[in-house]
C-alpha cells in the first residue's frame, strides 16, 4: 500500500511538474510580438493632438485596448524591456516623417518606419492613430503598423461631441470603443 501511494503522488508530481513547464516556460525565441504605442496625430496639423489631457484620456483608452489584447493572447508583449519605443513628441515627429512622407511611396515610406524607428527599438507593431475635429464630431482612427507583414491597418471611430467628452474623461463608450478597436486590430494580427 505505501509504495502504491509512492507511485500515485510521483505521477501526480510529475503531472504538476509538466503543466508547470507546459505553461511557464518561456517561449521560443522570435515567437513573441513586442509592441509600442506612439500618440494620436491631429489630420489638420500632423502633430500630436493639441490638448495634452486629452492625449492622456486616448492613450489611457489605447493602453487599455492593448492589454485587453495582450491577456488574451499571451505572445504580444507591451513595452517590454528592450523592446519599447518611448511615447515623446520626437518619436511620434518621426513617425509623421516617415510615414506619411509626401516623397515616398507606400513601400518606401513603410521601409523608413521600420528602419528608423521599429528595428532599432526590436519592435514588431506600433499602435498609433489620427485625430480628427470636424466641429460637431470628433473622428479617430486607431492604426497598427506592423513590421511582420508590412503593412498599416486602421479603424474608424466616430463621436459626436457629447459622446466624447464627459466633463474631464473620455465618455463610457468613447473609452470602451478606442479600447475594442485596438484589441480586435491587434487580435487580427
Amino acid at each position: 500500500m505505501g509504495q502504491q501511494s509512492c507511485q500515485i503522488q510521483e505521477s501526480l508530481l510529475q503531472t504538476l511538474n509538466d503543466f508547470v513547464k507546459n505553461r511557464f516556460q518561456p517561449q521560443v525565441a522570435g515567437t513573441y510580438i513586442y509592441v509600442s504605442q506612439l500618440s494620436f496625430v491631429e489630420v489638420k496639423t500632423r502633430q500630436i493632438v493639441g490638448n495634452s489631457k486629452e492625449v492622456s484620456l486616448i492613450n489611457k483608452a489605447v493602453q487599455e485596448g492593448i492589454r485587453q489584447a495582450e491577456r488574451a493572447n499571451p505572445n504580444l508583449k507591451f513595452n517590454a524591456y528592450g523592446h519599447t519605443i518611448r511615447n515623446t513628441a520626437a518619436n511620434v515627429n518621426r513617425l509623421i516623417d516617415n510615414f506619411y512622407n509626401i516623397n515616398g511611396t507606400p513601400e518606401e515610406n513603410m521601409d523608413a518606419v521600420i528602419r528608423y524607428i521599429m528595428d532599432p527599438a526590436d519592435v514588431d507593431v506600433i499602435i498609433t492613430g489620427q485625430y480628427m475635429d470636424s466641429g460637431a464630431t470628433i473622428l479617430l482612427k486607431p492604426l497598427l503598423i506592423s513590421k511582420l507583414d508590412r503593412k498599416a491597418v486602421a479603424k474608424t471611430l466616430r463621436f459626436s461631441k457629447s459622446e466624447y467628452i464627459c466633463g474631464d474623461v473620455l465618455c463610457p463608450n468613447a473609452y470602451e470603443g478606442i479600447a475594442k478597436a485596438v484589441k480586435d486590430l491587434l487580435d487580427s494580427l
